[in-house]
């Protein structure tokens, strides 16, 4: 089990650190955008929605690579000052609002990918962008950050 655990926490982190590299890309499209309506006087019509699609995926990864990094935030002050015992129910209450909230977006966000994907969903305006491979990663970026949460929730060491 714990073979599986530690596969599961180095592929978060290695797409984790691939999903980066996409705020260079947003950059570097907002970076653009600005030239192109500054400088040259000709705004582009999109940058917004790519940079706005990746935005998008770059949040999904971050959560699940925050978490397996140890970086979400806790009241540390509050928090080592209470017993193991309430840290404990305070960990397993955490859980349970992450898989709360995550399954609601797993369910939600799959039943919007899958009709993206159905219809093959494109952007409106000029761009036409297809919008149903975005859409479809929600419900896999999501089903990682749950691994990721019980991965990271059955660890000793985390506790």
């Amino acid at each position: 089990m714990e073979n599986v655990a530690d596969k599961i926490e180095r592929f978060i982190k290695k797409i984790g650190g691939l999903a980066s590299y996409l705020m260079l890309a947003i950059l570097a499209f907002i970076t653009w955008e600005v030239i192109s309506r500054y400088v040259f006087n000709s705004p582009t019509n999109w940058v917004w929605l790519l940079s706005k699609q990746f935005f998008g995926v770059y949040v999904i990864i971050a959560g699940s690579y925050t978490l397996m990094n140890k970086s979400h935030i806790r009241i540390e002050v509050f928090y080592d000052r209470f017993s193991p015992r309430t840290k404990t129910l305070i960990r397993w209450l955490s859980l349970l609002a992450a898989l709360i909230f995550l399954g609601a977006l797993l369910w939600k966000g799959g039943a919007m990918g899958l009709d993206a994907w159905e219809t093959g969903e494109t952007s409106y305006g000029v761009l036409k962008m297809p919008l149903y491979p975005l859409k479809m990663f929600i419900p896999v970026g999501v089903a990682l950050y749950i691994a990721g949460c019980l991965v990271f929730f059955s660890r000793k060491e985390n506790q």
